[in-house]
Order: structure tokens, then C-alpha cells, then sequence
């Protein structure tokens, strides 16, 4: 089913917001593939310092840890009986990040159905509620527009870094589509599907920028500024995983 459709019958839970009526600005020519490499693999390396406070409140992981700038004991890596390493250890996020990155160079595109098939074709470690539930639907034989959880987790944000690297030479408003998309896929809440709309917008930017904004409000008044139409007369769920 095209996106347009999913809109109109109301069966993606985010508002039409004008951004995806807008042509994502050109990113400069000879752009440096290092910085995209970067990205993703700032993104497995964000998920293992995380992954181990996962569940703390900021307060709580504060007092434990202090400012996390190193990987901490992690029980995934004790061999018999031993201490447990502080290793990095990606969990299910970066996993379904780069499956994802896999079908985006298989297909050159993101193939909602083909995706779905994917993600349920293989073990995923460390599989949080949503994920679960979206594979019962899958296995059920629903199509895969119908597989998605009305849960406001943070996992399809997780994995959504890679959807805009088909666009980079080629921009158009189908990057807010399948953003959106990739996280209706799994979490269909508006307030999901819009944090992806708008993180995209912001590792868009970063892409075309020559240094980090200067303006520390920048990543907040940018993320409000993308998200909050797309949340407008909807309804999210308490988060899942």
C-alpha cells in the first residue's frame, strides 16, 4: 500500500504535517561518505555505552555511573564464571539498524513488505515487547501494514539512521515518508513515527553543515519544530521498549 493510501485510510497513526509536502535541502557535492560511515557507526557505538543503564532513570544512572564515557561491566560478556568485561556490546537496535542498511543496498530503497520479511526471518537478540508483538502479527499473516504496535517505544528510532542514505544524491519528500514508514512498520504511534521524522530531519542537517550548530537549542527547536505537527490531534500509548 503507497504511503498517500496509508494517510487517507487513516492506517499510519501520525498527522500529515506539511514537511512531508517539503524537498529536503541539497547536501553539498563530494559529501565525505566518512561522515555517513560515522553516523552509523556512531549509532552501534551510542547503543553499546546505553544498552547497559538501559532502563535507569537520568537521576538514577547519574548517581551509579557519573557521565558515561566508557563501556561499563557488561554480563553478556562473562566466560565462565569470570568477571563481567566492560566491552561494547551492541544490543537488538544496532542489529536491526544494519539489517535494515542491508535491504536499503539490496533493494536501493526501503521496501516496507520486504523489510517486514526480513526482520522476521531472523533471531534478534535481546527482543524488546514491541518487536515481539509486531513478529505475532507477521506470523499471523497480516500484511505488514496492519503488523505494526500503537506503541510510543524508542526502538524504531533506533534503527531509522540508515533510511536516509538512498536520498543523499537524490532528494525528495519520499525521506519523511519512509521515515515514517520504517517506523510505522513496528510502532505505529504518532509519537514514534514522529521522533523518526524529525531525528531524520536533524542528521539531515548535520550531513550538510561544516560544523555542529553553535546554538545548543538548535537539536530541541529543530525536533519540536518537525514533530509537533506530525503529533497534532493524536493520541500515543504508554512506551514500550
Amino acid at each position: 500500500m503507497a504511503a498517500i493510501e496509508l494517510f487517507d485510510t487513516g492506517a499510519i497513526n501520525v498527522t500529515r504535517g506539511p514537511i512531508f509536502e517539503s524537498t529536503p535541502a541539497p547536501l553539498p557535492d563530494g559529501l565525505d561518505v566518512g561522515r555517513v560511515r560515522g553516523m552509523m557507526l556512531g549509532l552501534a557505538i551510542g547503543d553499546s555505552l546505553g544498552n547497559t543503564s538501559e532502563g535507569m532513570s537520568p537521576s538514577a544512572r547519574r548517581a551509579a555511573h557519573g557521565e558515561i564515557r566508557d563501556y561499563l561491566p557488561n554480563w553478556h560478556s562473562s566466560v565462565q564464571g569470570l568477571e563481567q568485561q566492560r566491552r561494547g556490546l551492541p544490543s537488538d537496535d544496532t542489529q536491526l539498524a544494519f539489517w535494515t542498511l542491508e535491504h536499503l543496498i539490496e533493494y536501493g530503497e526501503l521496501v516496507p513488505d520486504r523489510l517486514a520479511q526480513l526482520f522476521a526471518s531472523r533471531r534478534i537478540f535481546g527482543i524488546g515487547r514491541t518487536v515481539s508483538g509486531f513478529l505475532k502479527n507477521y506470523q499471523h499473516d497480516q500484511p505488514w501494514d496492519r503488523c505494526g504496535v500503537a506503541s510510543a517505544g524508542n526502538g524504531s528510532l533506533m534503527r531509522i539512521a540508515p533510511v536516509l542514505i538512498p536520498h543523499i544524491h537524490h532528494p525528495s519528500p519520499k525521506l519523511w515518508e519512509d521515515a515514517a514508514l520504517c517506523s510505522m512498520l513496528t510502532h505505529n504511534d504518532a509519537a514514534a513515527i514522529s521522533s523518526c521524522v524529525a531525528f531524520i530531519a536533524i542528521l539531515w542537517d548535520l550531513l550538510g553543515m561544516d560544523s555542529p550548530p553553535e546554538n545548543h537549542e538548535w537539536w530541541i527547536d529543530r525536533y519540536v519544530e518537525v514533530a509537533r505537527p506530525l503529533e497534532a490531534g493524536k493520541r500515543s500509548d504508554v512506551p514500550w521498549a
